[in-house]
């Protein structure tokens, strides 16, 4: 009873789930832009799969491709997943996106089978499983938009759904693990330790330096073919300790990435590899991450040089950022920046202040509906998700959100995005605001 209260009393791997939404994103966006100019002949009506399969009934296969054969539509189609696949990994509007994005998804994977590496099948039934759990908590628009204060209550519907998801997706790949290792462990070819030779076999498959480095030693091919078996068998028995577990998450990374290497089978590779983030607990990432945020620090005291004192106390940051002062939300925000600008690359001025855009060319009217950045080299002027791109640029912990805000900023969604979270901010008009509370002005008696 005490173990099913703990599914009820708080939602457990919420940083995972947020991590993985992201890192499945990333591979679903990268399969529609590598197959991008080659779409109409993997997918389209009258490519590969020809028009007859193409033209099957919907319930047949499931696909909204199969609805219609004309070209136009084709493109509707595929360009709507790239958009939705883009704000799932963002954030956005959560629940209703990740529905969106697992109907997509099922559609042009459903649509031609033949290019399918088996990363498929996991990656679809983990989607399924996501749909019912919080993954926007963390690291997207929606966390910046929903206020973090909130009631929790101590037994909860969602905190049930949202952990027993969780727990479906970290059985399913402990069953992954485990039949696989079986079948292995069942076949004449593992048993005798040449299964990796004859893999290697296929061309497609294989990289020439890496087949012939193993071919030419026995006890690679044979020790790489009986420890396939003996990483997935012990996989899911390794979990159940809390040092153990860190082995056999690293088997299974080593195991994948080895086939990334040698087969190249990327996609594949990079699923199973990323389901590994949904077995680390929040606390662990939150340790993990104080303790890089620690090296890192000490890091950088060390390159520092100690003489020179008037740079580590004044360092000159490389854009200055105007944001609105009386905007809750916006200072919020701001300070997250502030945390992870470790370089002092950035540095922040509320435009409400007097005097502090007296320098700069740019009209009240146009600095209350985007924030605006300057570069100081050539003092070149940004705003709205231009300025977004720009902190993350100059903040490498945020580099991973360039390509994807540039991908929005080329497709015409980027700054309607903002425009649309900007327009619903909150503004107090007093200039005296911190993230905590807001200073009103009160009217003089005698008026």
């Amino acid at each position: 009873m005490n173990k099913f209260a703990l599914l009820n009393q708080k939602k457990h791997m919420l940083i995972g789930a947020s991590l993985i939404r992201i890192a499945f994103g990333f591979i679903i966006l990268y399969n529609y832009a590598i197959h991008y100019s080659q779409r109409y002949f993997l997918w389209g009506p009258n490519g590969l799969i020809g028009t007859s399969s193409s033209a099957e009934p919907f319930l047949y296969n499931y696909s909204l491709y199969s609805l219609n054969n004309s070209n136009l539509y084709f493109d509707i189609i595929y360009h709507l997943g790239i958009i939705v696949s883009i704000l799932f990994i963002f954030g956005y509007k959560g629940k209703r996106v990740a529905i969106l994005n697992f109907i997509f998804v099922w559609s042009i994977m459903s649509q031609n089978t033949l290019i399918l590496d088996g990363g498929d099948n996991i990656i679809r039934i983990l989607l399924f499983y996501l749909l019912f759990a919080d993954t926007t908590r963390y690291f997207s628009i929606d966390a910046h938009v929903k206020s973090s204060k909130k009631h929790i209550e101590a037994f909860s519907l969602k905190n049930l759904v949202h952990n027993l998801a969780i727990l479906a997706c970290l059985l399913q790949v402990c069953i992954l693990y485990i039949t696989s290792g079986f079948h292995k462990a069942m076949g004449e070819l593992w048993q005798s330790g040449t299964a990796l030779y004859y893999i290697l076999q296929v061309e497609e498959f294989s990289h020439p330096f890496f087949k012939d480095f193993i071919f030419s030693s026995d006890i690679i091919i044979v020790g790489g073919s009986y420890l396939a078996v003996i990483v997935q068998l012990a996989y899911p028995f390794l979990l159940f300790n809390q040092k153990t577990k860190y082995i056999g998450m690293l088997g299974v990374i080593g195991l994948h990435t080895g086939i990334f290497i040698v087969m190249g089978l990327f996609s594949f590779s990079f699923i199973m590899i990323v389901n590994q983030l949904l077995f680390l607990s929040d606390k662990e990432y939150k340790s993990c991450s104080l303790y890089v945020k620690r090296k890192y620090e000490k890091w950088l005291s060390f390159l520092r040089p100690k003489s020179n004192k008037l740079a580590k106390q004044s360092p000159v940051a490389s854009i200055i950022v105007l944001y609105d002062g009386w905007c809750p939300f916006c200072i919020k925000s701001i300070k997250k920046f502030q945390r992870f600008d470790w370089f002092n690359r950035i540095e922040f001025l509320s435009f409400r202040e007097p005097a502090a855009v007296a320098n700069y060319n740019i009209r009240m009217a146009n600095l209350e509906n985007r924030m605006h950045s300057v570069k100081r080299v050539d003092g070149k002027i940004e705003d709205g998700i231009y300025s977004i791109n720009r902190i993350c640029k100059n903040i490498p912990l945020l580099w991973i959100f360039v390509p994807f805000i540039s991908v929005a900023i080329f497709l015409g969604i980027g700054q309607r995005v903002y425009d649309f979270i900007a327009t619903r901010r909150t503004i107090f008009p007093t200039g005296s605001c911190d993230e905590q509370s807001c200073v009103m002005p009160l009217k003089n008696q005698g008026e």
